[in-house]
């Protein structure tokens, strides 16, 4: 395997953790609160690092363009609905939070399907 390939790889599971990580966020906050368990950090990475790896070893069973496309549009969405229903600080509206995510993400597997 060429260098070239292996930093094509590394690129896959670094965008991979930092995008599945955006909406892992608002969930977690949402969940937990304010305080910072040391837990938190690996709740969020740990599976954008799974959905990395799997992409980049080509064993993931959608695209990755889709994995980028639902995650950034998903995470969007969430935080345009969370701020235009006024739902800040999220750890003080837990239920509808967890609601706008799922929709929003819902809206963003629907509009990738279209894409």
């Amino acid at each position: 395997m060429s260098l070239a390939d292996q930093f094509e790889r590394v690129g896959i599971v670094v965008g991979a953790v930092l995008l599945v990580a955006l909406p892992l966020s608002l969930a977690v906050d949402a969940l937990v609160g304010p305080e910072t368990p040391w837990w938190q950090l690996l709740v969020v990475l740990g599976p954008g690092f799974v959905v990395g790896w799997a992409a980049a070893a080509d064993d993931l069973p959608v695209a990755y363009g889709s994995v980028w496309f639902v995650c950034f549009v998903g995470y969007l969405l969430s935080v345009a609905t969370i701020r235009l229903l006024e739902l800040v600080p999220v750890h003080e509206h837990t239920t509808s939070v967890l609601v706008v995510l799922t929709a929003s993400f819902a809206v963003a597997v629907v509009a990738d399907s279209y894409r």
